[in-house]
């Protein structure tokens, strides 16, 4: 019997199509074929403190993606009146970048223009639009894509210009399927784990206050 009726020809030409797109969705794993790889705790920046707390907040806010992969770049301190310290993680993933912490030594300086100028340090503007206060160092504040700390280390005297803060921060770029108050919380758990690794590591002498 021929098929001939258009409406059995456009339905035969659609459920052929799907099915070759099935199967080279399958083959190139696209979505939704794509199988998510377990993030290693052993290739995970080091500086971002204990792994195992660290994958699983990774986890939680990373899309998924067939691969991940980590870079590390790191300035240490030669001493408390060393004024340079610089760190930086980069995750990526699926040929993008997906997160990035970062910590940045600098000289004290009031809330408010801490806050504009973290704001400012963000690759992606919305990031930093829904910013809210949380407890922790000096200073503290999160959205569904970026969080932040500023955590006292080194005390006036040791260093010149007075007292030095550690600037923590961690940005999103791209978001997994989690709720985004889930995300906001895994992103502070995340800042937190890093600032007090970093905080240890960077010559600081004052207390962090990070868990308050």
């Amino acid at each position: 019997m021929r098929l001939t009726h258009p409406k059995i020809i456009l339905t035969v030409a659609a459920v052929v199509a799907l099915a070759l797109f099935a199967g080279l969705a399958y083959s190139y794993s696209i979505w939704p074929f794509r199988e998510r790889s377990e993030i290693e705790a052993g290739e995970v920046c080091s500086s971002l403190g204990p792994s195992s707390s660290v994958v699983n907040a990774l986890t939680k806010v990373l899309p998924e993606e067939s691969s991940y992969s980590f870079d590390e770049n790191a300035s240490l301190r030669v001493d408390v009146t060393d004024t340079n310290y610089e760190f930086s993680c980069f995750v990526s993933g699926g040929g993008k970048q997906l997160l990035v912490v970062e910590a940045r030594l600098m000289e004290d300086e009031p809330s408010k223009s801490w806050t504009q100028w973290v704001k400012g340090t963000a690759a992606n503007e919305t990031s930093v639009k829904s910013l809210t206060p949380f407890t922790a160092g000096d200073k503290a504040v999160a959205s569904s894509r970026f969080a932040a700390i500023f955590v006292p280390c080194t005390s006036a005297g040791k260093a010149p210009g007075g007292q030095y803060n550690l600037s923590v921060s961690t940005e999103l770029k791209q978001a997994g399927s989690s709720s985004d108050a889930a995300v906001r919380d895994e992103l502070i758990k995340l800042t937190r784990t890093a600032s007090s690794y970093i905080h240890a590591k960077a010559k600081c002498d004052m207390t962090p206050k990070i868990d308050q």
